[in-house]
């Protein structure tokens, strides 16, 4: 049978798929509300048996949401209101009014729900901090930025753009990546940017006609993104099917 090595002594092409995020890495993720093992980069060369250089070598793509969203307990700086049942619902088509609305908003715009469960997710503004944490430890040689879509009709869209973390003694200090501890962690607050929203437009006619098809206020979101990561940006989701994809840079053609 053919094996890993085989196809790369063959100098074939491999893509590992990693599951989870950085932030749920055991390591170097805000433990113990973790998983068990990396889902970092890193994690490649144990969990396949690979040589470090064999990721070094590679692209590593590194994939996001244009906001956030995880399952679980733990510090979340950027969270919006509750989960399901304690917030109000929407009325479709309209903007929200207030965090616990937009919460809602989001959650449901996004299907942000456990596959199997149907466990409503905890959402929030995109996590600057969390994502400089992630291109950092990975290497993100670029990144894709999905759910561009989800957000769109909203008047204003935010991100935890730095954080203020409160030491022990009191004073405050300001970080623009995630601290080493996750009880560092619990004392941060995010420091909001905002930026003008998008509209709803027709998605699959953007995905189309590339990057400049997507709404000025949309890239310029985005290009924020890619400058503070300092990668760039390969593609943008703009929908859930695979063709609702703005493809900016294919690394593997």
């Amino acid at each position: 049978e053919m094996c890993i090595r085989d196809s790369l002594d063959n100098d074939e092409e491999i893509m590992f798929e990693g599951a989870q995020g950085t932030a749920l890495d055991i390591d170097y993720g805000v433990y113990p509300y973790v998983t068990s093992s990396n889902p970092t980069a890193g994690g490649v060369a144990v969990g396949a048996g690979v040589a470090p250089s064999v990721v070094g070598d590679g692209e590593v793509v590194g994939i996001v949401k244009a906001y956030l969203s995880r399952v679980g307990t733990g510090p979340l700086p950027t969270e919006l209101g509750g989960v399901e049942g304690q917030t109000p619902a929407y009325e479709p088509g309209s903007a929200p009014d207030d965090e616990e609305e937009l919460a809602t908003w989001i959650r449901d715009e996004g299907g942000e729900y456990g596959t199997v469960t149907g466990r409503p997710r905890r959402v929030g503004w995109l996590d600057m901090p969390m994502l400089r944490h992630a291109a950092r430890t990975s290497g993100f040689t670029g990144i894709v930025v999905n759910h561009v879509d989800t957000l769109a009709g909203l008047d204003e869209v935010a991100v935890g753009h730095t954080y203020t973390m409160t030491t022990r003694d009191g004073d405050t200090v300001e970080r623009d990546v995630m601290p080493p501890t996750t009880e560092q962690w619990g004392r941060c607050e995010a420091t909001l940017r905002t930026f003008e929203g998008w509209p709803d437009v027709d998605w699959d006619a953007v995905a189309a006609e590339g990057w400049e098809g997507l709404p000025g206020a949309a890239r310029t979101y985005l290009t924020y993104i890619e400058d503070e990561l300092d990668v760039p940006i390969y593609a943008v989701g703009v929908g859930p099917g695979r063709d609702q994809t703005v493809v900016r840079s294919d690394p593997f053609a």
